[in-house]
Formats: C-alpha cells, sequence, structure tokens
C-alpha cells in the first residue's frame, strides 16, 4: 500500500452461513484490491453481508467514498462467483465515478 491510500476497513457479516476463515480472507483481498485500484485516499468503510437460502449464495456490499454511497448486490450457486461478481459490479460503479469526477475537473 502506498503512503497517500489510507485503510480500508471491511466488516464482513454472515447470515445462515458459517463464517469461515478462507471467504473472508478471500473477499477481504478482492475489494481491497478493487477499491485501493481507483486510489482513494481516504479511510473507506466496506459492509459486505453474506446470505445463504437454500442454494442462493447472496453477496452485498455497500461503502462510501468522494461523497457518493457505492451498492451492489449479486447472487449465485457458490458465494466465491458471488464476490467475483459483486467486485467487478463495484469496479464498473468505481470507474464510472471516477471519470465523471476526473471531466469535471
Amino acid at each position: 500500500m502506498s503512503a497517500n491510500q489510507k485503510l480500508i476497513n471491511v466488516n464482513i457479516a454472515f447470515r445462515n452461513t458459517e463464517a469461515t476463515e478462507a471467504i473472508k480472507s478471500y473477499a477481504t483481498d478482492k475489494l481491497t484490491h478493487c477499491v485501493q485500484k481507483f486510489g482513494h485516499d481516504e479511510e473507506i468503510e466496506v459492509h459486505l453481508v453474506f446470505t445463504v437460502e437454500k442454494n442462493r449464495h447472496i453477496a452485498e456490499v455497500t461503502l462510501r467514498t468522494d461523497g457518493a454511497d457505492f451498492v451492489a448486490k449479486q447472487e449465485s450457486d457458490d458465494l466465491y462467483t458471488s464476490i467475483d461478481a459483486i467486485v467487478d459490479s463495484l469496479s464498473n460503479q468505481l470507474r464510472k465515478h471516477k471519470e465523471k469526477l476526473t471531466k469535471h475537473h
């Protein structure tokens, strides 16, 4: 992590499923990399909720940075696939937001 990037706190909640260290570290690594890629220079709180309902594995993420809220929700038959999909969705949102900010300056 470079000196100008602050801490990214990832809070993870599990509903109807076991909280495994593998899932926690995988999600934390993916989300941290995703947010850092867009060069935010403030401390960021990322809230992640995993829910399992029968064969549906749902991942929801919310974060606030640069005065904007970002929310993504993905569902699949595997928690790792849901994490990957949510990171892709969040990357798209952050990229579009950054492009909007840089066009105005």
